[in-house]
């Protein structure tokens, strides 16, 4: 077995920039293009789905997101399930890779051409569609990429080094998305139709996403670099057994919350940008330059602290500070005299927090991966990642939800924008509970020493 070194885990560690790139077109954007403040409408944005509630608590995009992330979440385990278990001659995890690419690229763009030129049930079938397949995409990709952490990782320094590298370029991906993609619209908003100024701007920054996900596919020869066998447990005695796991248990509670806080944050920037900071789009991309500039500044401490005080510790510390600096982004323009200085301010101090959330949770995971394979024998990475996806992708559509929710009921317009303040403060709300979850987790004898 060849260590995984040089061009090669260069280029697979590059591959994250273009899978979170294409996230970030997604995830960023869409509550901006289908939920926009009346002030936008006004000026000629098209609403596609209602807004209201229904039953008292649902919206249209809150059950879509939902319908969407529980396609991902029965899926998390299966592509798991088969990538553990897979013979393939091109390797078990690299197979997936390539299935997975091409429609990781294209659900993104298709979120900006919807059938109907206004609100419609036609709309509400075609957006849960093409959030049910992005998912869908986005799980065939990225939870066999995950996996290969720990089996091209084999020391904890090795994998340390990795995902502190996708943790970098997991900045590149999504600063291009989320610097550039508001200064697109922006520039095509001056000369066309906010509707095609999206789709412009979609389709511009899919490309370079195809082409960097596609590195890895290149990159990893899993029979060079991994000693890793297929899985032989079935599948519902694979997903039990990682289910049972107290220590994974405690770990999935914790990371969810800090993923639900971050998904909440990065979905409401654009609307925090138009209301509380009273700016436009091209705002919002300067707010995501300082929080991902602020994030790569943090790395090297993050990386130090992972070594120094053990990443139970450090992921402790982005919980706890990502509670209290998401509620300062909250108050944007309920205190200080400046707005955009406090958003500014705030979102730098967030940068501390994302960096822990890009690099600890995968190198604790795939320490739970090793403990796993000692106890049975067994390589089953992808079914842990894929249970993590599984609750993961649920938890992020309830956070989507909640969004609505609060968009929905308490406002979310320049005059009423009570609702895009309270989204973040929910948010860290759910971060204190996974800080106090984590504080049980059981630290290993190396993370000790």
């Amino acid at each position: 077995m060849q260590q995984f070194k040089g061009i090669r885990r260069l280029l697979y560690n590059g591959s994250t920039a273009g899978w979170t790139l294409l996230d970030s077109i997604f995830m960023t954007f869409y509550v901006a293009f289908l939920l926009p403040p009346k002030e936008r409408i006004a000026e000629g944005m098209i609403p596609f789905i209602s807004n209201k509630t229904f039953l008292g608590v649902f919206t249209v995009l809150g059950t879509i997101m939902i319908f969407g992330r529980i396609v991902d979440a029965v899926a998390d385990p299966l592509v798991a399930f088969w990538s553990d278990r897979s013979k393939s001659r091109i390797g078990r995890r690299r197979l997936f890779l390539i299935i997975g690419a091409i429609p990781l690229t294209l659900f993104p763009v298709l979120l900006f051409f919807p059938p109907v030129a206004g609100i419609s049930w036609v709309n509400n079938l075609y957006f849960a569609l093409v959030f049910g397949g992005y998912f869908l995409a986005f799980t065939l990709y990225v939870g066999p990429y995950l996996a290969l952490i720990p089996d091209l990782g084999h020391t904890d320094k090795q994998r340390l080094g990795m995902t502190t590298a996708q943790g970098y370029f997991s900045l590149i991906g999504s600063g291009i998305v989320m610097i550039g993609g508001p200064l697109l619209l922006a520039g095509f908003m001056k000369s066309v139709s906010p509707l095609i100024a999206y789709r412009r701007m979609a389709m511009i920054l899919a490309v370079p996403g195809l082409i960097l996900a596609s590195l890895a596919i290149f990159a990893v020869d899993e029979k060079k670099f991994s000693d890793a066998k297929p899985s032989s447990i079935p599948f519902k005695d694979s997903f039990v057994q990682t289910v049972k796991s107290r220590p994974f248990v405690l770990y999935l509670i914790a990371n969810m919350a800090l993923w639900f806080l971050f998904n909440i944050i990065r979905s409401s920037s654009i609307p925090v940008a138009l209301t509380l900071a009273k700016a436009d789009e091209a705002f919002a991309s300067t707010m995501f330059t300082v929080i991902f500039g602020a994030a790569a500044v943090f790395f090297p401490l993050v990386w130090f602290l992972g070594k120094r005080i053990g990443k139970k510790l450090t992921m402790l510390l982005g919980l706890g500070s990502f509670a209290v600096f998401a509620v300062l982004f909250a108050l944007t323009g309920a205190v200080g005299q400046n707005a955009k200085l406090w958003a500014l301010v705030s979102g730098g101090l967030m940068g501390f927090p994302v960096a822990v959330l890009l690099i600890v949770p995968n190198v604790i995971l795939s320490e739970l991966c090793d403990a796993d394979v000692k106890k049975t024998g067994e390589r089953r990475e992808a079914m842990f990642f894929g249970v993590q996806g599984f609750f993961m992708k649920l938890n992020l559509g309830v956070s989507t939800a909640v969004l609505a929710l609060m968009y929905s009921v308490f406002g979310k317009d320049i005059s009423d924008p009570l609702g895009v303040r309270m989204a973040p403060i929910i948010g860290s709300v759910v971060a204190l509970i996974g800080f106090f979850v984590l504080l049980k987790y059981p630290e290993t004898k190396k993370e000790e020493k």
